[in-house]
């Protein structure tokens, strides 16, 4: 223990002496720290990160941010200057490699000038946790990381590090490993896919390729998540992949290859819960893990609906958006018992929202996010939406759906957004959507519907809506003065740090639903709708500007008084009548005696 080997080295000492090692004890660590602090006096900060180091001053080690003690010993065990703006210099006999304790050090974000202080690391043998996210580091990882050996999660993500994985096979106890966003090339080895502990692996965005080598893995591969998007893997990754026996998520997103992937059921990933495919040619899909509940086939190139997916019974969320889909939506689909989110493009007009068709989507009250803009849907919105559905987000924009607003809608109590811009859809403003408890965006704009906005007999309240967008239809009639006061103060009465940035759930994946906003004639997309749109100006009591309202010209210039601006007048009739006399003489005596320079001086 630390405390006790500074008594060891005091010998027999007197209670007195033994008092002065304890105090003096805590104080060499800090002495350490403030050493290592003054490695680097000049810090590179941009306005987002904080420098944690600037407390490392006192004698108080609770001032010291960034750093935990040990509670019996006093010694550092945890260590997290993420962003902390070190830039500079860090050599093998610095105070960091001193702080032999350390179980956990993070210093992503920082600015060392080499490479050379990675083989000081392997001094600091105690290490659990080590992050050297986003340093710059370039070359080789050293073998002298190999000696961490009780490491159990490792991030070295977002560096230039090339070559081989090799000293990283000695890490046997890691259970988490990130190298995504580096230039790692050749094939990705069983041997790092296979380590005795390891369930997490990251080596999205490499140069990686696939060959003969990765043909023998175990199934013994503890691996549940594993991340190789953004490489130059094909199909014939597929199969040694398909032996590792834990694996629930699996990531293959946008191989830059040629050779498109061949998914077929016969591979195995019986324990596969969620797969990325997507920006990949494939030429065969035939998925048979029972339970897969999240597939991704965006840009897949896919021509005709995956027949599998009917035998998908788990599956939650599916996305197969910018494919060369053709002609309706099977049946099937908006039967699925346990699905959620969709989100689908097709290439050819669809029958499949047809009103005689509404038979097979009786189970569409199970989907919260129905996503199916910019498709040739056509038909009608059937009155398919019930009481016990739990939709929250319905988006069929720049279709060409006709027919009306199904009043089924009104039913959604979770619903959140509706967006059906772009279509031919008929009828008067939807009065009737105004009690949803939970509606936050509306958005009717390029439609055909018409008749008045307002009416005595529908009082609108819509006690969350944040942004509504009716243009570009035939609506009729004038707004009261005070039509918006009951949407904008809930809006104002909502500090910010008890909102959320973005309209929608965020959830695992990520996703936010998005609007076409035109201004000045031009459309742009939000991708993200954001929360701070709140309503302001005239005749509302709220300024767009906050407290700080640029002031008016006539605020900037007072208007000087009365007596001011004749004595004003007259400065400029003094100043004014004497110029003019004395031109009007010179003007005369050039024309008596040079009458031609006049005419050319002047162009009469």
């Amino acid at each position: 223990m630390f405390l006790l080997s500074h008594v060891s080295s005091v010998g027999s000492s007197s209670p007195a002496s033994l008092s002065t090692v304890l105090f003096l004890s805590p104080l060499l660590v800090l002495t350490k720290l403030r050493s290592f602090k003054n490695e680097f006096p000049i810090l590179k900060c941009d306005f987002l990160i904080s420098e944690q180091t600037k407390s490392w001053t006192s004698k108080d080690s609770k001032s010291f941010d960034g750093v935990v003690f040990d509670s019996e010993t006093g010694v550092v065990t945890e260590l997290d200057l993420e962003g902390a703006c070190l830039s500079g210099s860090l050599s093998a006999n610095s105070s960091l490699f001193r702080l032999h304790h350390l179980r956990y050090l993070l210093l992503s974000d920082s600015y060392f000038d080499s490479f050379s202080f990675l083989p000081g690391l392997g001094q600091l043998t105690n290490l659990e946790f080590l992050d050297l996210s986003y340093m710059g580091l370039v070359g080789e990882i050293p073998s002298s990381i190999s000696s961490l050996n009780r490491l159990t999660k490792l991030y070295l993500y977002g560096n230039e590090l090339i070559g081989s994985f090799s000293p990283l096979l000695n890490l046997s106890k890691l259970s988490s490993l990130d190298l995504s966003e580096n230039h790692f090339s050749g094939n990705v080895p069983c041997s790092l896919l296979t380590m005795p502990f390891l369930s997490f692996l990251d080596l999205n965005s490499n140069h990686l390729i696939d060959s003969l080598e990765t043909m023998n893995c175990s199934s013994s591969s503890k691996l549940e998540r594993l991340f190789l998007g953004y490489n130059r893997l094909n199909g014939r990754i597929l199969e040694p992949l398909s032996k590792l026996a834990n694996l629930k998520y699996l990531n293959l997103a946008s191989q830059n290859t040629t050779d498109p992937i061949n998914f077929v059921s016969s591979l195995g990933f019986k324990s596969l819960e969620e797969l990325h495919l997507f920006r990949n040619a494939i030429s065969r899909i035939n998925i048979g893990s029972p339970n897969l509940n999240t597939l991704y086939l965006n840009n897949c190139s896919i021509n005709e609906f995956p027949t599998f997916i009917k035998n998908l019974q788990n599956l939650e969320y599916l996305q197969m958006r910018n494919n060369r889909l053709k002609g309706e939506v099977p049946k099937w689909l908006w039967s699925m018992p346990s699905l959620i989110r969709l989100s689908l493009s097709l290439t050819t007009p669809s029958i499949a929202l047809k009103a005689r068709q509404k038979c097979f989507s009786i189970r569409l009250l199970a989907v919260e996010y129905l996503v199916l803009q910019n498709n040739n849907l056509i038909g009608r919105l059937a009155n398919i939406f019930h009481k016990t559905g739990s939709l929250a987000t319905l988006d069929v924009s720049h279709n060409q759906i006709t027919g009306k607003l199904p009043r089924s809608l009104r039913n959604c109590t979770n619903l959140e957004i509706v967006n059906v811009e772009g279509n031919r859809i008929t009828g008067t403003f939807p009065f009737w959507l105004k009690d949803l408890p939970n509606l936050e965006v509306m958005v009717l704009r390029s439609n055909m519907f018409h008749g008045p906005i307002y009416s005595l007999q529908h009082p609108l309240s819509f006690p969350q809506l944040r942004i509504i967008d009716i243009s570009h239809n035939r609506f009729t009639g004038s707004l009261p003065h005070d039509y918006f006061v009951n949407w904008s103060t809930l809006l104002i009465s909502i500090p910010p740090e008890e909102r959320d940035m973005y309209v929608g759930y965020g959830f695992r994946y990520s996703y936010y639903p998005s609007m076409f906003l035109r201004n000045k004639g031009i459309n742009m997309e939000l991708e993200k709708i954001l929360l701070t749109y709140n309503l302001c100006g005239p005749p509302l009591e709220k300024s767009c500007f906050g407290d700080k309202a640029p002031s008016t010209p006539e605020a900037q210039e007072p208007e000087p008084p009365k007596q001011e601006q004749v004595l004003n007048w007259k400065a400029a009739a003094m100043g004014y009548g004497p110029g003019v006399l004395f031109g009007l003489a010179i003007g005369q005596v050039l024309y008596s005696f040079k009458p031609v320079l006049f005419f050319k001086l002047f162009r009469i």
